[in-house]
């Protein structure tokens, strides 16, 4: 785990939370955190502070059995990308509107979830009209 996107996951994954407060980093983790993952955060810390600034949720889905990032915006979404997060793990406001649009006019299988999401990783590409994009 070399990268301030892995780290986050990984503190999410232990029950932590990491908050800003000004230049220095809030650690708030269980007592039986590795020892491994405070040395990850204190190597990120500079990285960790500037990604804590976008605004972003990580979020497990069962349905793609794989921790993907739910981004404000464009810039959050970059902000992502430089922290070494997967660009195809990561979904834009606008892209959650396009899939949430396609679903109103008829339900999005979980099968077919996992296919956009698979072409979206795949292509390194973006959701936009209904349609996985480059």
């Amino acid at each position: 785990m070399t990268a301030a996107a892995d780290t986050l996951v990984a503190v999410c994954q232990v029950g932590g939370r990491l908050e800003p407060a000004g230049e220095h980093l809030r650690t708030l983790l269980p007592r039986e955190c590795p020892d491994g993952l405070r040395n990850h955060i204190r190597q990120n810390k500079p990285q960790l502070l500037r990604l804590l600034q976008q605004e972003f949720l990580i979020v497990h889905s069962g349905a793609l059995n794989q921790t993907v990032f739910f981004a404000a915006d464009d810039h959050a979404r970059a902000a992502l990308v430089a922290a070494g997060a997967e660009r195809g793990c990561i979904y834009t406001c606008d892209e959650l509107r396009e899939l949430v649009e396609l679903n109103r006019h008829e339900p999005i299988t979980a099968d077919e979830l996992l296919r956009i999401h698979t072409a979206k990783r795949l292509f390194n590409g973006r959701i936009a009209d209904g349609q996985v994009d480059q």
